[in-house]
């Protein structure tokens, strides 16, 4: 049995461990935002978020992408409070969903020429990332 006390383990956190779960909340927040707007409205959602003219043969698309959101969202959460425990799952979490935004912004610009990917998903994942590696040295210590 472990014999070092627990106590003031939420109020000791460390920086990087309170950004981490600041973004992992964040992202969370929008994705379920997204997700539940897919859908609920997918066409609207589609032509002016996206500036794609809606089809309904596009419909099972927004269902696919709605639920991914939904589950995306999930795992950000429990990143978030995995790490808020100190349980490096949520590190490990945070570090596999951040390199997945990264790799989706890098395939939206290399497939699409979408820079905007880069900008938005890349850069989100890279600091989901980095925030993560830094939590997890500190939770380390």
């Amino acid at each position: 049995m472990n014999n070092e006390s627990n106590i003031g383990t939420g109020t000791s956190k460390k920086i990087w461990t309170w950004l981490f779960i600041g973004i992992l909340g964040l992202q969370a927040i929008v994705e379920l935002a997204l997700g539940t707007s897919l859908l609920v409205d997918f066409p609207t959602t589609l032509e002016t978020g996206f500036g794609i003219t809606y089809s309904s043969d596009l419909d099972v698309l927004g269902i696919a992408l709605g639920l991914y959101l939904l589950l995306l969202t999930a795992l950000l959460i429990i990143s978030a409070v995995w790490t808020y425990i100190s349980n490096m799952s949520g590190i490990t979490i945070g570090i596999v969903a951040g390199g997945f935004l990264l790799a989706f912004g890098l395939a939206t610009y290399l497939k699409l020429g979408n820079f905007e990917g880069i900008l938005v998903d890349g850069i989100r994942g890279l600091l989901t990332i980095v925030f993560a590696y830094m939590a997890g040295k500190e939770m380390k210590q």
